[in-house]
């Protein structure tokens, strides 16, 4: 077992049996381990580290390769860090559209201040401090709304 390599996990036992089928159909020599304790109680993945699917350490490039052109492994570069942009707050600017592309199919979105949970830790007390901005879903740009002090 020195020379196998966890190529893959999943939560349920039949995902890694499909995964297993797809890596032997292209001829690499593959096993899934914990799927029994899965089986017998579904709480116990995730507490073990789910269902692993190993491969030799010698294929596992043509593994990974594998799996991510049959779509298991997907890198997703959509979810980097976005940039809140600053907004001046006129009074002829309208709240319900995007300033950027002007679309109506955004949303508020309302995230805990750090302050907010370290307080509740400390105190037990849930104070309503929030970090408000706004999100659009067209062009993909979130901002929030500076008051302009003159």
């Amino acid at each position: 077992m020195k020379n196998w390599k966890t190529v893959i996990t999943f939560t349920q036992p039949h995902e890694a049996h499909i995964a297993k089928g797809v890596l032997e159909s292209v001829g690499i020599v593959s096993i899934v381990r914990d799927d029994l304790t899965a089986q017998v109680n579904n709480f116990y993945s995730n507490a073990i580290g789910g269902v692993k699917v190993d491969i030799k350490e010698s294929d596992l490039d043509k593994g990974i390769t594998t799996l991510r052109n049959a779509g298991y492994i997907i890198e997703d570069t959509s979810k980097d860090f976005r940039n809140i942009e600053l907004v001046e707050l006129t009074r002829n600017i309208d709240k319900t559209h995007c300033p950027f592309c002007k679309s109506d199919n955004i949303s508020l979105k309302k995230e805990a201040n750090l302050l907010t949970v370290i307080v509740y830790f400390i105190l037990g007390v849930l104070f309503p401090i929030f970090k408000r901005s706004y999100v659009c879903y067209e062009c993909n740009k979130e901002w929030k709304f500076k008051k302009n002090i003159k």
